[in-house]
């Protein structure tokens, strides 16, 4: 059995030490390679770059390790007695505060074992070993009161959450395993047979446990009687770990087979203090509903070019759409289900969806279909014209499939949905076992067809391979959904740019398409002085461009590295859009709504 040994080294440092044993060697020569991406977030990160001070020894015999290109390593096993082990070791450089890498510090650990223990190509031992260690130094004993979190397999001696052995059918598994390290709190409920555990490493002031508790199991109930109504039963197994890390800011989530990696701000965590189920606190439930989700839909159902995926290279596929975006969507339905939101909050989810989509001009430029291709050059490297050329698979995913929704149910009476789409991808997953070979984009018509009996290939193709416009309030009308107008920002309605006031005036972010900052030859990064000679600072300029309409004239100065520049703009109509959801449900869309 390979076995994996990994302990904080040097948390100040963050520094984690790595060792790995490899019990039989391939002849002459072995090697070990690391991926270079994560399934579930589509962009090549180059986990090698944080390796250091490699070493390898044949028993206790120093030998050669040696880089043969970014991502793998050569070790040579010349001169191998029997039965003699060979044993690498390297450190971790741990600083990446999302959930899909590393990190380290004297307050917490995390890692995604794929970022950070090395494969042993050509091995033919399948069973995996991971030995989780605290430091042996006196500098570090708080670490030793650190709990493990991790979804992988536990040793018959090692206790729950405990420092010890842990163990992985295969090098895919560990991979999908991620593990956090800190002094956190343990929530556990059962739902539907499955122990569930939200490990939260850290408990702001007066935080309401027992809130989040009975908000989660109804949610984790709910997704699992969504895909199992009649069975009801999560395919994670025995147990379904949440590891939740408390930020100040940042948020996010990557799905596993039986755990997820969830970061979400202080702010949205619930307080005992609260009347009611925050704005922020529905932001939290939402992630966790859409990470859940994900259990079914993309972990076990997936796209056919996620099939025994090889990550040291890209692997394409043109339904991201499909997989993010009805997650998107059914995030936010799935909440209303369970009864956590009334209709207005459902409303103000299903707006962000939209307001995002219809208010940039990407929707109007790139297809679903292509932004899912290119997820890997675009969607994680975003720039200042990704709101006129790149699309969110998330976002308009969402709406591709509430449209969908929409139509299925206009045409069937209600008698089918888009559930019904959801629940037959499932059953077809279970049908086909070990022989499951994904979905691809032909197949998703003849998915739809046999699930509603229903041919909606046109309608698919529109909405997946075609940037043409969506009519969404035709389409979302039988349901009892209106769109009404937003409230839009002052610089964006009259302007068509949005960035950031600072002391220094208005930093330019972005420039929309074919509209008035564009024609003029504003830029992104141009930072905004002055309107008519008044001054721009702080967040004063909606108020200044709140005094202008249309047909007015006004003079724009503005500096762009260190040159001042002057436009005179006759301002034309200002921009409106139709992307606030109102929901005042027919009976159709109280069907949809239970």
């Amino acid at each position: 059995m390979i076995r994996y040994d990994i302990s904080p080294l040097d948390p100040e440092a963050h520094l984690y030490i790595v060792g790995i044993t490899i019990d039989d060697p391939t002849p002459d020569e072995q090697y070990l390679r690391l991926p270079t991406w994560i399934a579930g977030s589509y962009l090549i990160r180059d986990f090698a770059s944080t390796v250091q001070a490699e070493q390898a020894f044949l028993g206790e015999t120093p030998v050669p390790i040696e880089k043969v290109d970014k991502t793998t390593w050569r070790v040579s096993t010349v001169g191998r007695k029997a039965d003699e082990e060979l044993f690498v070791y390297y450190q971790v450089w741990a600083f990446d505060t999302s959930v899909r890498g590393c990190y380290l510090d004297n307050c917490r650990g995390f890692f995604n074992p794929g970022a950070a223990l090395m494969e042993v190509l050509g091995s033919t031992e399948g069973r995996l070993a991971v030995n989780l260690t605290p430091p042996v130094d006196e500098l570090h004993l708080a670490v030793e009161s650190w709990k493990v979190g991790t979804g992988l397999k536990r040793a018959a001696d090692t206790e729950p959450f405990g420092w010890g052995l842990y163990e992985a059918e295969n090098y895919a598994q560990l991979c999908d395993c991620p593990i956090e390290l800190s002094d956190f709190s343990v929530i556990s409920f059962k739902a539907k047979g499955t122990q569930h555990h939200i490990l939260i490493n850290e408990v702001p002031v007066n935080f309401d446990e027992k809130q989040l508790a009975a908000d989660v199991k109804k949610i984790t109930e709910t997704v699992i009687g969504f895909f199992e109504p009649k069975k009801g039963k999560c395919p994670a197994g025995d147990e379904y770990t949440f590891l939740l890390n408390v930020t100040s800011n940042a948020a996010g989530g990557l799905e596993h087979a039986n755990s997820t990696a969830l970061a979400a701000p202080r702010k949205w965590l619930p307080c005992t203090h609260d009347k009611k189920r925050t704005d922020n606190y529905v932001q939290l439930l939402t992630l966790f509903a859409h990470e859940y989700f994900h259990t079914w839909l993309v972990k076990r159902i997936k796209p056919a070019a996620f099939i025994d995926a090889d990550f040291s290279e890209e692997a394409y596929t043109s339904l991201l759409w499909l997989f993010e975006g009805f997650t998107s969507y059914y995030e936010s339905m799935l909440v209303r289900r369970a009864g956590l939101i009334d209709d207005e909050v459902l409303g103000k989810l299903l707006s962000k969806d939209l307001k995002a989509v219809v208010e940039t001009p990407a929707h109007m430029a790139q297809s679903l279909s292509q932004a899912s291709f290119d997820a890997w050059i675009k969607f994680y490297k975003p720039s200042a014209n990704s709101v006129n050329a790149h699309v969110s698979y998330y976002r308009q995913g969402a709406l591709a499939a509430w449209v969908l929704d929409a139509e299925i149910r206009r045409k069937t009476k209600s008698k089918k949905s888009l559930d019904d789409v959801l629940r037959l991808l499932w059953e077809d997953f279970k049908a086909a076992g070990a022989d499951y070979s994904g979905i691809t984009s032909d197949d998703v018509p003849e998915i739809v067809a046999r699930a509603t009996e229903l041919d909606l290939t046109g309608l698919i193709a529109d909405l997946t391979q075609t940037a043409m416009p969506v009519d969404y309030a035709k389409f979302l009308k039988p349901l009892g959904v209106t769109l009404e107008e937003s409230e839009t920002p002052a610089e964006r309605k009259l302007l068509g740019i949005s960035g950031l006031g600072n002391d220094a005036g208005f930093t330019v972010r972005q420039v929309y398409d074919k509209e008035t900052a564009q024609w003029i030859g504003i830029a992104p990064g141009d930072v905004i002085i002055a309107l008519d000679g008044v001054r721009v600072k702080g967040g004063n300029l909606p108020e200044l461009l709140a005094r202008y309409g249309e047909g007015d004239e006004i003079l724009i100065h503005a500096f762009r590295d260190d040159a001042l520049l002057a436009w005179a703009v006759l301002l034309g109509k200002p921009k409106t859009f139709q992307s606030k959801v109102v929901i005042k449900p027919t009976k159709l869309g109280k069907d949809w709504l239970s």
